[in-house]
């Protein structure tokens, strides 16, 4: 139980030493709002197309969301490593100090993983759930699945929205709405 609480506590200090919340909960609302509306997209021209293959909507849309995570993990890997190691390099510049094996070259290197990962998880998580519906296409008509992912879609901005509202500490609803 000690470890579990040593490595909570490291994790802890790494997320204030390369203050990476504030810049994290920006990703996970912009790639977010990337993954609803990016899979809105899809959605919207299946529809129009009139395609009533859920199992075909379902595989392409899941295609789509692992493409979105995809370039956002690597793509905020690539880019937060080089920002970071930007940093320390300064750093070490001014401290005249080699800090790659300090706790802030982990804070650092902790900070990368993090964004990365926020980077990749929230539009694969807003656009697969818009794409559970079609899983239940065997007991739904197809127009059903269309208008139930559409209604997550509006919901998770709207959800979205109201978190951005939180954060800005704005009245919810009106942020909501804005989304």
């Amino acid at each position: 139980m000690k470890s579990f609480h040593e490595f909570i506590e490291r994790i802890r200090e790494y997320r204030e030493i390369s203050e990476v919340d504030e810049y994290a909960r920006r990703l996970f609302s912009m790639n977010g709002f990337d993954g609803c509306i990016t899979i809105l997209g899809v959605l919207i021209g299946f529809y129009i197309q009139n395609i009533n293959e859920p199992l075909l909507i379902f595989k392409i849309g899941v295609a789509t969301a692992i493409a979105m995570a995809m370039s956002g993990l690597w793509g905020a890997y690539l880019t937060e490593r080089s920002e970071r190691i930007k940093d320390l390099k300064e750093l070490e510049r001014v401290t005249i100090s080699d800090l790659s094996n300090t706790k802030i070259g982990s804070a650092l290197r902790f900070a990368t993983i993090v964004v990365a990962m926020v980077d990749a998880i929230a539009p694969f998580v807003t656009a697969f759930l818009a794409l559970i519906p079609f899983l239940f296409a065997k007991f739904l008509d197809i127009k059903t699945c269309y208008y139930i992912s559409f209604i997550i879609l509006f919901s998770t901005l709207f959800l979205l929205g109201i978190f951005l509202g939180r954060v800005s500490k704005e009245n919810l609803l009106i942020a909501a709405i804005k989304t």
